[in-house]
């Protein structure tokens, strides 16, 4: 508050001197002006508090505005990159594009509601998955697992893959592969996969497109349409996805 307040004194400042020096039809001089602007403050201090919610409302709108045209500008990478995995078709009504790192609470705890989402309104939705391992430096396991996935895709068991590392608490490099095994990926083929760099230039490609995006500060995150949800707020996304199915 205090950026506001100094920037409200010298603007009632600017507003004295003008007054003071506009010429023989002003009465009063500048001390007499700035004593009533003084006091009428100090009798109505709900002036200053009334215009700060007020700039606080301004400046919330305007970094909405701002948020959702990086987001608009970002289309055609958020929706169109094609070696992103997805479930659902190209042309569904609703696309649900989601950031997350497989090492995510938050992530994990929003996981159920894709999962029935894609059953309960089938070909009406397309989920895009962008792999965002933001939490590699701690877990070590981040970007593995993300790599693991995309790997799994290239066997057309991406949601397989998905979903079963979601589902695990704590993951390792022994777990993932265990995972990958499960659901009876090809290990030859898989390793193969796993070690190529196209891989990890998506991941990184995926990593900058995040940085475009100044309301992405963490996982998950969801876009539908020009809206945006960050954190696991499924009832939110439900919201969005059946005004865009009705719109």
């Amino acid at each position: 508050m205090r950026p506001f307040l100094t920037t409200s004194i010298a603007a009632m400042a600017l507003m004295t001197a003008s007054c003071a020096e506009a010429g023989p039809t002003t009465t009063m001089s500048k001390s007499e002006i700035e004593t009533i602007v003084k006091e009428y403050l100090l009798e109505n201090p709900e002036i200053i508090r009334d215009a700060f919610i007020a700039l606080q409302e301004k400046e919330a709108l305007q970094e909405q505005e701002l948020y959702k045209e990086s987001i608009v500008s970002a289309k055609d990478a958020l929706e169109n990159d094609p070696r992103d995995a997805s479930i659902g078709p190209a042309d569904a009504k609703v696309t649900i594009v989601e950031f997350f790192d497989y090492n995510c609470g938050y992530c994990k705890r929003a996981t159920p509601w894709i999962e029935e989402a894609v059953e309960k309104y089938g070909s009406d939705i397309r989920v895009i998955f962008k792999e965002l391992p933001i939490l590699d430096d701690r877990t070590k396991t981040s970007r593995l697992a993300s790599r693991a996935a995309l790997a799994a895709d290239k066997q057309g068991k991406y949601a397989e893959m998905h979903f079963a590392l979601m589902d695990q608490n704590r993951l390792s490099g022994d777990i993932i592969r265990g995972v990958a095994e499960e659901i009876g990926l090809d290990m030859r083929r898989y390793e193969a996969d796993l070690a190529d760099p196209t891989i990890d230039q998506h991941i990184n490609d995926t990593l900058q497109l995040a940085n475009r995006l100044p309301a992405l500060t963490g996982t998950p995150f969801f876009i539908v349409g020009d809206e945006y949800i960050s954190g696991a707020d499924t009832a939110r996304l439900e919201q969005l996805v059946e005004a865009g199915l009705k719109g």
